[in-house]
């Protein structure tokens, strides 16, 4: 027993029982207890031995599991499917984003925007692209310089190119020509 432990006993109508829980006496206030790295592995390994081990977990999760009834077991199933069929129809709105030409930056919010509107997604996606096309991107392309002027000219695309076909087409711009 350690030397800050002691018995106590307690008198119930005259017989002394011995409590199983021993009390700690505290040491003056303002001092604490440190401990040296053995006692500290010491606790951890005591604790450690109580808990269960990967497969002692395992089998019980799989008791846990065979414990469910049909009625859960179906309930889970049609929560999966409910989940994923969600997840499906974001997808399919976050690709129907994209198409319509949104900046990459602005996806997230226009598809939350639009989401929140009542009716169709793609008829709202287009009313709202109509009213904010600064959500668009613009891609600029700049052509060769211009043979009669010299100077070069920007125009507007909505279409992206390739980092290859664009590169291939400002250093060989004959190729491209109709």
């Amino acid at each position: 027993m350690d030397k800050n432990q002691e018995p106590v006993t307690q008198t119930v109508e005259n017989t002394e029982v011995p409590v199983t829980e021993p009390v700690v006496k505290t040491e003056a206030k303002g001092e604490e207890k440190t401990f040296t790295q053995e006692e500290v592995n010491a606790m951890i390994l005591k604790a450690q031995k109580k808990m269960p081990s990967k497969e002692e977990m395992q089998a019980f999760n799989e008791w846990k599991e065979s414990q469910k009834t049909e009625a859960e077991k179906q309930t889970e199933l049609t929560q999966k499917i409910h989940d994923t069929e969600n997840e499906n129809v974001s997808l399919k709105q976050e690709i129907q984003v994209l198409r319509s030409g949104v900046n990459a930056d602005d996806v997230d919010y226009v598809l939350f925007k639009v989401s929140k509107m009542e009716g169709d997604f793609e008829d709202n996606l287009n009313d709202f692209l109509k009213g904010n096309p600064k959500y668009l991107q613009n891609t600029e392309v700049i052509e060769p310089v211009n043979k009669d002027t010299g100077v070069p000219v920007i125009k507007v695309d909505g279409q992206k190119e390739s980092g290859v076909t664009a590169i291939l087409k400002n250093k060989h711009p004959e190729l491209f020509k109709n």
